[in-house]
């Protein structure tokens, strides 16, 4: 054999070799990497790489579907004066001839079976039956609504009930991954995963008072009064809208609508204490009013203005001497630019506290004390 054959040769040789060493150590590092995987000494690295199961199993226990029962009394008008029906109507006794024509989801906040759900879920009920996760189920009471705020406050009687997890300051952000829970179009609880979309959204003309978490987590007829968790488990929102692309369409678009857990622990807490949210009212109505802002550097910027549009006969405003047409420029010295923020201010206000009012009127600038009043309940 010649001196480059032999050359040629040897350099076949050592590829080969080369090869077969490169080619066992890479499929080594592959059977080490799937043992790694896959012993238990490395359980809680592989749950990370299937998903949420354990969040969400840790969730589940506190989800719950109500059923809005009622009576038709209109086909059977007799049934008014049946004691069975009173009894039920009370939560004593569960008739025989009641009718299931709504359903919706609800989340235990409470080891004393206190239960956050959706206003509109259960009004009109004669019964609301809850069940657990577990399959048991029960008769729940209504402890009070906040319509205000689409929020409900029911309460059963159960033993060994596991709440979901508040967390003390909610820090969610747009980004952050969420887990809806609840009951789609009756099919039994189902989760479905999202993000925060946004924060904060309000003027849509749902509730009086809204500060919507937005999210594209899919959220369906059923999923109303459900929990919107994050990945650590905790209890961030209350499911409670979403929008159609159409009048007619029932598929969810990616833009859905939950109640904070701020607001919405607040009005449990009152709805706990009072039946009710007791909130302070001025007794106007208002609008928003563009103005052109004077000087070089803001020609052209506009500043929106609060005009009282009309004022209730026999209101705290009213006995102030506030009038049609007064421009608002400040409560308590603080100043106001939002019709939303001032509702919100005057509603966080306890009845009875003593609100400056600064306003324009034909020009000339005055300010007056309000004695807020309680405003009235809406229906």
């Amino acid at each position: 054999m010649s001196k480059t054959s032999k050359q040629i040769a040897l350099f076949i040789l050592l590829g080969v070799t080369t090869g077969l060493i490169l080619g066992w150590t890479s499929n080594s590092k592959v059977q080490l990497w799937i043992q790694e995987l896959t012993s238990p000494l490395n359980k809680g690295r592989a749950d990370v790489a299937l998903g949420y199961a354990d969040t969400v199993e840790k969730v589940l226990p506190a989800v719950v579907r109500i059923y809005r029962i009622s009576f038709d009394t209109s086909a059977n008008p007799a049934l008014l004066d049946d004691p069975h029906y009173q009894q039920f109507i009370t939560g004593e006794l569960v008739a025989e001839q009641g009718t299931v024509y709504g359903l919706g989801s609800g989340v235990i906040i409470s080891t004393r079976g206190h239960i956050l759900t959706n206003h509109h879920v259960i009004a009109g009920a004669d019964q609301l039956e809850v069940k657990l996760n577990d399959n048991r189920s029960a008769i729940a009471q209504i402890i009070g609504v906040d319509p205000e705020t689409d929020l409900a406050l029911l309460k059963i009687d159960l033993p060994d009930l596991q709440p979901a997890l508040i967390p003390q300051q909610d820090k969610s952000r747009p980004g952050d991954i969420v887990l809806a829970i609840g009951n789609p179009h009756g099919l039994g609880t189902s989760v479905s995963m999202g993000i925060i979309s946004a924060l904060g959204r309000n003027q849509l003309g749902l509730n009086t008072f809204e500060n919507f978490i937005q999210t594209d987590a899919p959220i369906n007829s059923g999923n109303s009064g459900g929990p919107l968790i994050n990945t650590s488990g905790q209890l961030i929102g209350i499911n409670t809208a979403h929008f159609y692309n159409t009048g007619t369409s029932t598929r969810s678009q990616g833009l859905g609508l939950a109640i904070p857990i701020s607001t919405a622990n607040q009005v449990a807490n009152s709805l706990l204490k009072d039946g009710k949210v007791i909130r302070g009212w001025l007794g106007i109505t208002i609008d928003l009013i563009s103005q052109q802002m004077s000087g070089s550097l803001l020609q052209h910027s506009e500043q929106e203005q609060i005009r009282v549009s009309g004022v209730y006969v026999g209101s705290p405003a009213h006995k102030a001497g506030l009038q049609q047409d007064d421009i608002i420029t400040a409560f308590d010295g603080r100043n106001i630019t939002s019709a939303r923020a001032a509702m919100d201010y005057i509603a966080e206000l306890t009845p009875g506290t003593s609100l400056n009012i600064t306003f324009q009127r034909q020009g000339q600038a005055q300010t007056v004390a309000v004695m807020l009043g309680v405003r009235p309940l809406s229906q």
